[in-house]
């Protein structure tokens, strides 16, 4: 069992992470996925569900942190639905989810590093599950309504004491598109976009947060 305060510290700090709901997508129960990465001497947080979150015990919290580095995003080799996608899309996703996260935690001005150090907290970031709708259906679909096809994404993220590289936490959530709120249903990656914007807007909130801001 978890104590009670590492919960309330880092877990729920990241786990306000996925508050994608603002950004017009809303989180989905994780089905049969394995963690891509090491989760060993970490305990999994039931009551964060449907995000799956995993966390040391004694991890340091949030408050810890006001440096980052931020280590290029990835893609899940094991998702075979992202090799029918394009490179270029896929590479602009990515980069989209980098720009948006140094956006967001320097506009409250944090700083963005490559040097590890002890208030320096590394994150890294694999997307899978990366479903694309199609415009052209979406466009009819406005016309004559009927459900909107939606974008989704799965994104996990490991968030690292960069001296020693070890893993704190691991949080893996699926985010998904709104038929109702899809203001660009004839963007095929709008719904990508979004589930990714949201997460770097609720980092950057769960960070002032424990920083008492």
């Amino acid at each position: 069992m978890l104590r009670k305060n590492t919960i309330n510290t880092f877990v729920l700090g990241v786990a306000a992470a996925l508050l994608v709901g603002s950004c017009g997508s809303s989180a989905k129960t994780v089905k049969n996925y394995t963690p891509v990465n090491n989760l060993s001497g970490l305990e999994q947080d039931m009551s964060q569900s449907p995000t799956l979150v995993y966390i040391r015990p004694d991890a340091p919290t949030l408050a810890a942190y006001d440096t980052f580095i931020l280590d290029p995003v990835k893609l899940d080799s094991r998702d075979a639905s992202i090799k029918r996608l394009k490179t270029e899309d896929l590479n602009r996703i990515q980069n989209h989810f980098t720009e948006s996260l140094t956006t967001e935690l320097e506009n409250k001005g944090y700083t963005i590093t490559n040097t590890p150090s002890e208030k320096t907290l590394r994150m890294s970031f694999i997307l899978s599950g990366i479903k694309v709708p199609n415009a052209a259906a979406n466009v009819t679909s406005v016309l004559i309504p009927v459900a909107l096809s939606v974008g989704g994404v799965t994104v996990e993220g490991t968030f690292r004491e960069s001296n020693s590289n070890r893993i704190d936490a691991v949080v893996v959530s699926r985010a998904q598109g709104s038929r109702v709120a899809n203001d660009s249903p004839w963007s095929t990656w709008s719904d990508v976009e979004s589930a990714l914007e949201g997460w770097a807007k609720g980092i950057a909130k769960a960070v002032d947060e424990a920083h008492g801001k």
